[in-house]
């Protein structure tokens, strides 16, 4: 029996299982597979997030995915219904993946709060976020991002790995330890084992590069390029973090709409030009 294979890979769970979910709406069995999902830092260090399917089921779910847009502000969104139920959606990225549910640990905030799965934003009112997103018209670029991420998964990794075997090859070295020794040996071993992996994490942190923000693209972009080789999309900036990618499509989003509006009173304040000055 052949192993599947990987037909994607992502840097967030969500965004694979909402891929896998998708896959099997149209009957292919797809299957979530995270390299290092115990310790989010090693996840691409271990290959990320990977959908996998079977082989025979290869080119149509590669076409099933290509047709889910990279942008959930493509959709156009009809006006909620007057006293209908109101749709809970983030005040950052306006997107409507919202739960009320408490804190993460490293916010050091255990209370109940809206957070947003999509940008991470945390609010407390239900009421802050927009009845509807910000519409794009026809003709507005599809902006993406420069994700610009480190190495520093990858370089605590290796860390380990290397740590490891030096502190064996340290332990092998001594032999049998005597004296101060015994106690000098461990804390050897146990500094190789942490410091090694810390300065892994500082090195690989500086090793950056640049790849495009869409969770479904994932192309890396050369510093020279306007736009994304793999989604055709327009580069629009440079972020450092795949929920800001859901934040900086808002912000586009707005600045376009202010922008069109703020044009809209100095087109009806135009003089028209007499017919008898042309």
């Amino acid at each position: 029996m052949r192993r599947p294979i990987t037909v994607a890979k992502y840097l967030d769970v969500t965004e694979a299982q909402l891929a896998r979910v998708r896959l099997g709406g149209e009957g292919i069995e797809a299957f979530v597979i995270e390299g290092a999902g115990f310790n989010p830092l090693l996840s691409g260090a271990a290959g990320g997030v990977q959908l996998q399917v079977r082989e025979r089921d290869l080119d149509r779910a590669q076409a099933i995915l290509a047709e889910i847009p990279g942008d959930a502000d493509d959709e156009v969104e009809p006006d909620p219904p007057p006293g209908g139920e109101r749709v809970v959606r983030c005040p950052r990225c306006e997107l409507e993946y919202c739960f009320f549910e408490r804190g993460a640990f490293v916010r050091l905030d255990f209370g109940m709060r809206w957070h947003c799965r999509k940008c991470d934003h945390v609010w407390d009112s239900a009421d802050q976020g927009p009845l509807r997103m910000t519409p794009r018209e026809p003709g507005d670029p599809r902006p993406v991002f420069r994700l610009r991420r480190g190495r520093g998964g990858t370089g605590v990794f290796l860390g380990l790995i290397v740590g490891f075997l030096c502190a064996m090859a340290l332990s092998a070295a001594v032999g049998r330890p005597e004296g101060d020794m015994r106690m000098m040996l461990p804390c050897g071993m146990l500094f190789l084992m942490l410091g090694v992996p810390l300065v892994g994490w500082r090195l690989g942190a500086a090793v950056r590069s640049d790849v495009c923000s869409v969770p479904e693209c994932r192309a890396p972009l050369p510093r020279d390029l306007e736009e994304c080789p793999g989604c055709k999309g327009t580069i629009a900036g440079t972020i450092t973090s795949a929920p800001e990618h859901y934040a900086a499509l808002a912000d586009v989003r707005r600045e376009l709409a202010a922008s069109r509006k703020a044009e809209l009173p100095a087109k009806r304040t135009k003089k028209p030009i007499p017919l008898g000055a042309r």
